[in-house]
């Protein structure tokens, strides 16, 4: 004999289950941080910032490099000759993966490589700013996030102040 599937059941449903405990856009703290105790804060050292440009910048050159590397086992006799076109492709990779990445992780590919996110998610007005602005900074090795307040550039584009997490840089 089975059971009667049709049985009621008893109503442990607790009150407000179908309510957000928080904002859908307030930032939440990674696993790692609310073990360790130690809570996102704002990145008072240029570091991080710099480091996420170079981030960046490195995997552009990765994509760019295994593009060419791509083209030549394809049996092309002069890939070198393509470098332009892996670089323009190798961008649009970045910026498909960074605009994703912005969306889901408040980051770009260097940026979470390096521990630093937007505290706040990013507006889709804003992405493209935002976008450009890390295209800019890792093209020009981040060295303008060493003027001025730290990452003030990104901050100004995002419209949301960026936080650190996971490392113990000063």
């Amino acid at each position: 004999m089975s059971p009667d599937p049709l049985q009621p059941r008893s109503l442990d449903v607790p009150d407000g289950w179908d309510q957000l405990q928080r904002r859908a856009d307030e930032p939440v703290a990674p696993a790692a941080t609310a073990a360790s105790g130690s809570p996102p804060h704002d990145p008072g050292s240029v570091i991080p910032v710099i480091a996420g440009s170079w981030g960046d910048l490195a995997a552009i050159l990765g994509l760019s490099a295994a593009t060419l590397v791509a083209l030549k086992l394809a049996g092309h006799g002069a890939p070198f000759a393509a470098a332009p076109w892996a670089v323009a492709v190798a961008v649009l990779w970045w910026l498909v993966a960074a605009a994703a990445l912005l969306t889901v992780r408040r980051a770009t590919p260097g940026m979470v490589a390096a521990g630093i996110s937007f505290a706040g998610a990013v507006r889709p007005a804003r992405l493209p700013w935002v976008l450009l602005v890390a295209l800019l900074l890792a093209a020009t090795l981040g060295l303008p996030s060493a003027v001025g307040p730290s990452g003030w550039a990104l901050r100004v584009a995002a419209g949301t102040p960026l936080t650190v997490t996971g490392h113990g840089l000063p």
